[in-house]
């Protein structure tokens, strides 16, 4: 189910299969500007002042996010004609990120986790050699539109799929044993390669098809680009790449070599005939030249070099930065550890302390070249406030470094999830006195769920705002109970549901089709002081006694139509019986009854007509 549209440079998801609710994000990254409109990229090229004909090595770092606004979301919305005016739009709520800087045939990929805010942002850094790759990647450099460098965004997020008339079945480990006979790794493939090896998963009963009715094989288009998009989440990387006859990179996808214990073994699509949420993704990308485009790029000042003396090379200096400046209200503590052989130091980060820190230490030669070794390890740890008090913390892993400076991307390893439970503007407060609302986060490596929490929502407590931090964000699934509880006097059914959610939780009143009867009493009030109608609906085909009901009262003074709206769960039953109880007027009574009971199957009744 690949349900993206792309307008003025805004990718649309449908969110909902049932309701017009769409995520919407970046269609491609753009580059950070400073105040004065420069790209935030540089290029350096330190030489040793020694030896000034030798280029010693160059790093190229430049920042770059996914800048998308509620406002350019909105206009882009009302220039489509495929996304409805009444649309509610979301940003896309990501599970995880990475980005993916690319230099065709100067280096392979380098992909990193990125930041999973609003503005998903990331800090590529990548270290240039040899002396002929750094020369000519400068003056490829000195025009964008001849540069090779390209980045390529991965962002998964949960989609919520309809009701299926089928599901996939497969072992993690199989397919991945496939595609790493058939495809192999650092080989570049498209998309529709990626079809075609669906097509053979299920084919060769790699992957099969289960449904209710005994002809399969009519699902096999369906199931296989339901595949495709399965293997693009949990297998590929996405990248640029020199193609044969092509006049600049193109895009595609490399295989990844992933741990295929760490993916769960599960149904690749869920159960049948019942609403699920998979992962999905979602990848913009940018050559350079459309990254800078629109921005006063100066080859003069992006491009820099640096004659270093000798001293230089006797220390390895990094210097350690917090991507984002500002720490998480949660957040009370960043380590960060660095290690350089035997040369391992801590550095702290905390509120009012986010000032970048400096490692130094004595630089070290390999034996056999005599040259400065430049790998830095590193890692980092974040403590922050769990949801309900104690204090947890979540790691970085081991990282690694060639160059001069580090950031620490904490987004990357957290995830701060902000629910917002609201009723409908529309919601009928007449049908249900209350709403009770209960969140759980449900990890997907560990059973059971591990977070969750209960709100009630009224008619005077419309709105409901829960933030919660995790670590992990790639692998939580949320889910949601709504028990509605139905008002006196009210033909609606109290009920549970239990459905996957995003962080947007809206509550409606209509549960079910409504089966409306419209009353009317057009009496002759000098004679008829009062009437009250009993009204009831026996909505269920199994239980005679389950009865719908509500009760209504006419007078001279309040003779306006009314209307009975009780839940319909069975279209077929039309049947609505009445009960009617007539006072009239002293001495106006004669012989009119003072009792009647009929059935109607419709939409309207004249009480007045049944005296």
């Amino acid at each position: 189910m690949n349900n993206q549209i792309i307008v003025q440079n805004i990718c649309f998801i449908r969110a909902d299969p049932d309701r017009p609710v769409y995520f919407y994000c970046a269609a491609a990254p753009g580059i950070m500007v400073t105040r004065d409109d420069q790209p935030a990229v540089q290029l350096q090229i330190f030489r040793n002042s020694s030896e000034p004909a030798t280029v010693y090595y160059a790093s190229l770092s430049l920042q770059t996010l996914l800048a998308s606004s509620p406002e350019a979301a909105r206009a882009a919305a009302d220039a489509s004609t495929d996304i409805p005016r009444d649309a509610v739009l979301l940003p896309l709520q990501a599970i995880s990120c990475s980005a993916t800087l690319n230099i065709p045939g100067f280096i392979t990929g380098l992909t990193s986790k990125t930041a999973l805010n609003d503005q998903q942002n990331c800090y590529l850094l990548a270290r240039l050699g040899p002396q002929d790759n750094i020369a000519l990647l400068t003056s490829l450099m000195a025009k964008p539109e001849t540069a090779p460098v390209t980045v390529s965004y991965k962002i998964d997020y949960l989609q919520q799929l309809p009701p299926a008339t089928f599901e996939l079945e497969a072992s993690w480990d199989k397919v991945y044993e496939f595609l790493q006979e058939s495809m192999g790794f650092n080989l570049l493939f498209f998309s529709v390669d990626i079809e075609n090896t669906s097509s053979r998963l299920i084919t060769d009963k790699i992957v099969t098809i289960k449904v209710r009715d005994t002809d399969p094989d009519k699902h096999i288009a369906q199931a296989g680009a339901e595949l495709t998009q399965i293997l693009l989440s949990e297998f590929f990387t996405p990248v640029f790449a020199d193609v044969p006859a092509q006049p600049r990179p193109q895009a595609g996808f490399y295989l990844q070599r992933v741990s295929v214990k760490d993916i769960e073994q599960r149904r690749l699509s869920g159960k049948l005939s019942e609403t699920t949420v998979v992962k999905r993704s979602v990848y913009p990308q940018a050559l350079f030249s459309e990254l800078v485009k629109g921005t006063d790029y100066q080859a003069g000042r992006v491009i820099t070099e640096t004659d270093l003396q000798d001293d230089f090379f006797a220390s390895r200096n990094v210097q350690i930065n917090l991507l984002t400046p500002e720490l998480d209200s949660n957040i009370q503590l960043v380590m960060a550890r660095l290690r350089y052989g035997d040369n391992v130091q801590q550095y702290a980060f905390r509120k009012g302390d986010v000032l970048p820190k400096h490692f130094k230490a004595p630089s070290i030669t390999d034996p056999n070249t005599g040259k400065m070794l430049w790998p830095v390890g590193y890692d980092f740890i974040v403590y922050f406030n769990k949801p309900f008090g104690s204090v947890t913390s979540v790691s970085s892993g081991d990282l690694q470094t060639e160059l001069d400076d580090i950031y620490l991307d904490l987004d990357s390893v957290y995830a701060r999830y902000d629910f917002l439970i609201r009723a409908a503007s529309q919601f009928n407060w007449n049908w249900y006195q209350s709403v009770l609302v209960t969140v759980r986060c449900r990890h997907r490596l560990l059973p059971g769920p591990i977070v969750s929490k209960i709100f009630q929502i009224t008619s005077t407590s419309r709105e409901e705002d829960y933030p919660v931090t995790l670590p992990d964000p790639d692998l939580y699934l949320f889910d949601v109970s709504k028990e509605y509880s139905s008002e006196v006097n009210s033909p609606h059914l109290s009920a549970v549901l239990d459905e996957p959610t995003s962080q947007d939780i809206s509550l409606f009143s209509s549960l079910y089709h409504q089966r409306v009867l419209t009353l009317s009493a057009n009496m002759d009030w000098q004679e008829v002081e009062k009437v009250i109608v009993s009204v009831s609906y026996p909505y269920s085909p199994t239980d005679e006694n389950a009865c719908l009901q509500q009760v209504f009262q006419f007078t001279e003074k309040d003779a306006a139509i009314q209307r009975f709206s009780a839940d319909q769960p069975d279209p077929a039953r039309l049947t609505v019986n009445l009960d009617i109880w007539f006072t009239y007027q002293d001495g106006k009574g004669g012989d009119h009854p003072e009792y009647v009971q009929t059935a109607t199957v419709q939409d309207s009744i004249n009480i007045a007509n049944l005296i």
